[in-house]
């Protein structure tokens, strides 16, 4: 129940996010969340996008560096206390949260919140407990 990321590894320069995004938009390869964080020198901009494997080849080619990450794509309603809710979820069963973001998906007419944890399958279990199942790389698109 994994999904593929894409880690991709940028210089803090003025420019650079553009033309990953400029490369993938030219191989019609479509985006359906992104987050970046950055330190003073580089930046890691993460991406879900609908074929993975094409945008790592597409962007190795163009001399970034980038890394495919398994992560947990779980559904949530679109209302609040429900990322509350979740993690609570995955707090009580020890999960710790290595990172996350969300975003509203329209084909399940809620939010999605992609996470790396520290125990994957330990949080696949948790989540199954309470009658929610992660989201496959099929379902987002």
């Amino acid at each position: 129940m994994n999904i593929r990321q894409l880690s991709i590894f940028l210089e803090n320069k003025v420019g650079r996010a553009s033309a990953v995004i400029d490369a993938l938009s030219e191989s019609n390869i479509n985006i359906s969340a992104l987050s970046i964080a950055d330190t003073a020198e580089y930046g890691i901009m993460r991406i879900i996008a609908d074929n993975p494997q094409k945008a790592k080849d597409v962007l190795t080619d163009t001399g970034v560096m980038v890394k495919i990450t398994n992560v947990l794509a779980i559904p949530m309603g679109h209302k609040p206390g429900e990322l509350s809710r979740l993690l609570k979820i995955l707090t009580d069963s020890d999960i710790s949260i290595e990172y996350m973001y969300a975003f509203v998906n329209e084909h399940n007419g809620g939010a999605v919140l992609i996470t790396k944890t520290n125990n994957p399958e330990g949080a696949i279990e948790a989540l199954g407990k309470n009658k929610i199942t992660p989201l496959t790389e099929n379902e987002l698109f």
